[in-house]
């Protein structure tokens, strides 16, 4: 008989569970990325292509976030909306990653991502999610990130100004990996949360995208010779701007276990009933979402908060532009002190959990952005990590020419 370590004394003291712990360190890194989405993923391989020993820790057992687990798998416009391309680095190499394997809706004059393309379409495409998600397996791999799947932060480390690595919950049981610099990018800013740094909640309507498929569509499919093309998103709830959102019911920041509970599965329900009642025959759901498909749940204060007037600003401090993904010719750069606080310099965040407000923060969320959010995460906690270079006047400047090392646009002009 095999018999468990069981490391843990609980005493229940009324109103609370006293829990006195003993947590084996199983590592020792540069830097830990906390969250595989693309954010995370960006991260992560940015800094271990600067030379940082990197894991990146995954809830889930698919990298990709969103973009592969909920399905969401548009990736948005990399250009201006007015024939050239802008948005460089990472942005554009997991834009090719993300279609390299699979089917695609990329218009006919941005195939092969040219510096431009005329008419009016934008560069941006529908792209396999599974296809995606093994590429990402691949790519990060061959980065030399070590990658440990299944697996939920649950605190970071270090009582001081400084975090000083991450506690884990997976398999094998709690554990503690040591870090010089973490970043992250659960989606919800858990970590910086959990720190005691400053934070914004957002709203989200109800929704819940899905996968179906009838004989229609697979005729579809057939015809355009596009597999794509063979399937189609149904969303039984709210599209971005509230339309669809069911009268009377609540809007949920998504930062409870209630409230991501009930979002699932008030969303799930909705799809159920909506394709319950017709032939079964008829059509088939091909997939649904494994993660809550939560727009903006908990952001950080960071040093800078970008705002929508801050389009077309230059900074000084830049590390990298964005694209407006749904007005044309509406570019941003991306300030350095949206991803991190003073109050912790070694904890950086990215993607959709960066220091932006308003509709700045609906244009950082977004597929390219969260990318190159995430890239320059990754190089200014590797550049930290291993050379304690600081986000201020002086390191800037080296981390904007290791940015420019990997490919990244730094300015609108």
């Amino acid at each position: 008989m095999v018999r468990g370590r069981v490391p843990t004394v609980i005493r229940n003291e009324g109103d609370a569970v006293r829990e006195v712990i003993d947590t084996p360190i199983r590592g020792q890194y540069d830097t830990i990325v906390c969250g595989g989405g693309v954010a995370g993923a960006a991260a992560a391989a940015a800094a271990a292509r600067e030379g940082a020993r990197v894991l990146l820790i995954e809830k889930s057992v698919v990298l990709g976030g969103l973009a592969t687990n909920g399905l969401i798998s548009y990736y948005e416009p990399i250009c201006t909306g007015t024939g050239k391309k802008f948005m460089t680095g990472m942005a554009e190499e997991l834009f090719r990653l993300a279609i390299r394997y699979g089917p695609d809706t990329l218009p006919f004059e941005w195939k092969g991502l040219p510096e431009e393309a005329a008419g009016e379409a934008r560069c941006a495409s529908v792209f396999s999610p599974a296809l995606f998600a093994m590429a990402l397996d691949k790519w990060l791999l061959e980065a030399g990130v070590e990658i440990l799947l299944d697996t939920w932060v649950v605190q970071t480390l270090g009582e001081g100004r400084e975090v000083e690595g991450v506690v884990v919950e997976n398999k094998t049981g709690r554990s503690a990996h040591l870090a010089k610099t973490v970043i992250d990018t659960t989606g919800d800013a858990d970590l910086f949360f959990r720190k005691g740094l400053p934070s914004v909640t957002g709203i989200n309507y109800l929704s819940y995208v899905a996968y179906v498929t009838d004989q229609k569509q697979m005729q579809e499919g057939i015809d355009s010779e596009n597999p794509l093309k063979g399937k189609r998103w149904v969303n039984p709830g709210s599209n971005l701007w509230g339309k669809g959102h069911p009268e009377g019911y609540p809007t949920m920041s998504g930062v409870t276990a209630e409230e991501v509970t009930k979002f699932v599965l008030d969303g799930r329900a909705a799809l159920f009933e909506k394709v319950a009642g017709q032939d079964r025959f008829s059509r088939d759901v091909i997939a649904i979402p494994t993660m809550a498909q939560f727009r903006k749940t908990r952001r950080i204060q960071g040093r800078y908060t970008l705002s929508e007037e801050d389009c077309g600003k230059h900074f000084e401090d830049s590390i990298g532009v964005a694209t407006d993904f749904y007005y044309r010719d509406r570019l941003y750069e991306l300030p350095a002190g949206i991803l991190f606080h003073d109050d912790c310099p070694n904890l950086f965040t990215a993607g959709r959990t960066v220091s932006a407000d308003g509709w700045a923060w609906d244009v950082t969320r977004v597929i390219p952005v969260a990318v190159a959010t995430g890239q320059a995460a990754g190089i200014m906690a590797a550049l930290r990590a291993k050379e304690g270079i600081e986000a201020n006047e002086d390191g800037i400047r080296k981390i904007q020419e290791a940015l420019k090392g990997q490919g990244v646009r730094l300015h609108i002009k």
